[in-house]
Parts: structure tokens; sequence; C-alpha cells
């Protein structure tokens, strides 16, 4: 599923994979969440909600350019850099267009995260 990061005036595509976790995201949406700097490796905002982990891995280790959801403390992640391998971590999505930008937000910056709008051709 295509999703559309908005922050401030920028929009930012994305996309979600294609397993129950991403699925129960994509229901929950549209969403508008706060978002902190986490370990100079990603943002991340509690996502209010958990989600039902199934037929994921236990674990996982995201790539920069990833989103991703932390199941202990329901946090919905943005990744920036790499921040290795973690038990309840799961990855929901990635970015298809570079957010070099993301790195440098401030915390307390507010994301509203959507589906993407169908673009005509």
């Amino acid at each position: 599923m295509k999703i559309e990061l908005v922050i401030g005036n920028a929009r930012v595509e994305g996309e979600l994979y294609d397993h129950p976790v991403a699925r129960q995201l994509a229901a929950a949406l549209p969403l508008d969440l706060v978002f902190t700097d986490f370990n100079q490796v990603e943002k991340v905002a509690d996502l209010g909600q958990e989600l039902t982990l199934r037929d994921v891995p236990d674990a996982d280790a995201p790539e920069a350019g990833e989103i991703g959801y932390y199941a202990p403390t329901r946090g919905l992640v943005l990744y920036y850099d790499r921040p290795g391998r973690w038990p309840g971590l799961v990855r929901m999505g990635r970015f298809t267009h570079d957010l070099d930008a993301l790195r440098d937000l401030p915390d307390g910056t507010r994301i509203r995260i959507t589906t993407a709008p169908t673009r005509s051709a």
C-alpha cells in the first residue's frame, strides 16, 4: 500500500509491506503523530494503540529509510540510520524517496500519515 507522510509543507511517499502488522497500521490511517529523535538513529512516536504481532519474525534489523513498529513501546519508527537487531521490532514499510531531512526534524514535529492519493496519468 502506498502511503504519504506530510511534514509541514513537505510530502514524502512510502509504501507498507504486505504482512498482517503493516495491514493493521494501514487500517488505522490517517494518523497524526508527534515524533522525537531516539539515539540519533530514528524518529519515534507513540502509535497510541497496540498492534498484534503475527506472521512476522520475533526480532528484526531495519535499514535506513524503513518504517517500523517497536512493540514494547507501541512506537511507530522512521529510520534514518541502522539501529541494529532488536526483539519486538517489525519492519513495516519503506520510503520510496530519499528522506535525508528526517534526521534534522526537531523533537515534537507532527507528521500526518495517510494513504497516498491516487495519481492520474
